[in-house]
């Protein structure tokens, strides 16, 4: 004789307790959250960042890494700009004088101290005086890449590796 009720049932093996279910969830929240708000993926196109980075890197952008600091010269930063995310090198601060000799970059007089591995722009620019909110940033591949000022609001986060 068979029991009706336990026909019904699914198998054991298929039964999942309530916590299992909420620790699931949980971590699925944790990591939709983690990477739509805090850490962005990003790949580089092109060969603007070379030879620090190179062409289809992946990325990781930390968008919490400006909440309580500004951006630091030398910052290689995600850049919002329309619909495309750029990484960029923080080379001008706001307030300062940026200016271009041959392959030196000057900063109100001064010529920066680049510890990082560029490749140098080969003609002058004008100075340029920046903004209370505006940053200068560029390309490693100087010949290549020139962005130029952007405003505090186009930085979306650091570069995390």
């Amino acid at each position: 004789m068979t029991d009706k009720g336990n026909a019904l049932r699914p198998p054991r093996w298929f039964e999942v307790n309530r916590s299992t279910l909420i620790a699931c969830l949980l971590i699925c929240l944790v990591t939709y959250g983690l990477s739509r708000w805090v850490v962005s993926p990003v790949k580089i196109c092109g060969d603007s960042m070379t030879p620090n980075y190179d062409d289809g890197q992946p990325n990781y952008i930390n968008r919490l890494a400006y909440i309580s600091s500004a951006p630091k010269r030398g910052d290689v930063v995600g850049l919002r700009l329309g619909s495309e995310l750029l990484l960029k090198r923080v080379i001008g601060l706001p307030g300062e004088r940026v200016e271009f000799r041959r392959d030196i970059v000057v900063i109100n007089g001064q010529p920066l101290d680049e510890p990082y591995p560029v490749r140098p722009l080969l003609w002058r620019l004008p100075a340029v005086q920046l903004g209370p909110n505006d940053y200068w940033v560029m390309g490693d591949n100087r010949i290549s890449s020139m962005l130029g000022a952007v405003p505090r609001d186009h930085i979306v986060g650091k570069v995390m590796f």
